[in-house]
């Protein structure tokens, strides 16, 4: 219930910070990094009590590591001020949270529909992990190449 009231929430307050118009500096680099604490503290609890597979763990968490640590080199190394996420990354939270959703509805009441929702839920989050961690990294080469190097070096 409270993952879903969290996901629900951090829906709401992106679609009412758009449509007021009122987004903000602070809002692009913490909505998403909310977005990662929840997610990633999630999945370790899931992972820690063996409700998702070792193998999504780590995919989960690889893909986040690269998103935090080349956004932090690409600010450090080549001044880049804004990471925005991608609509790919945006879906692949979505699913993220749909699945720890379904995997806590199935570990409380088993049931063979909420299992074949949850197995889908996978599927489609490993689709959808992948497809937006391979969108980062091309972006992120892109950013690379396109924005002047800051810094000590640059002079």
């Amino acid at each position: 219930m409270v993952v879903g009231i969290a996901g629900a929430t951090d829906w709401f307050d992106g679609y009412a910070a758009r449509r007021l118009g009122v987004t903000g500096q602070l809002g692009v680099v913490f909505d998403p990094l909310a977005d990662k604490v929840l997610l990633v503290t999630l999945f370790l609890a899931l992972g820690a009590i063996h409700l998702v597979p070792l193998w999504l763990l780590l995919m989960v968490l690889g893909r986040d590591a690269v998103i935090v640590v080349g956004a932090l080199l690409l600010r450090l190394f080549r001044n880049a001020r804004q990471f925005i996420p991608t609509f790919l990354g945006k879906v692949s939270t979505f699913f993220q949270i749909t699945l720890v959703l379904l995997v806590l509805i199935e570990a409380s009441f088993p049931n063979e529909w909420f299992l074949l929702l949850e197995n889908s839920a996978v599927v489609l989050c490993v689709i959808f992990t992948v497809l937006s961690w391979l969108e980062y990294l091309r972006l992120g080469i892109r950013m690379t190449k396109a924005t002047a190097p800051q810094g000590p070096s640059a002079k």
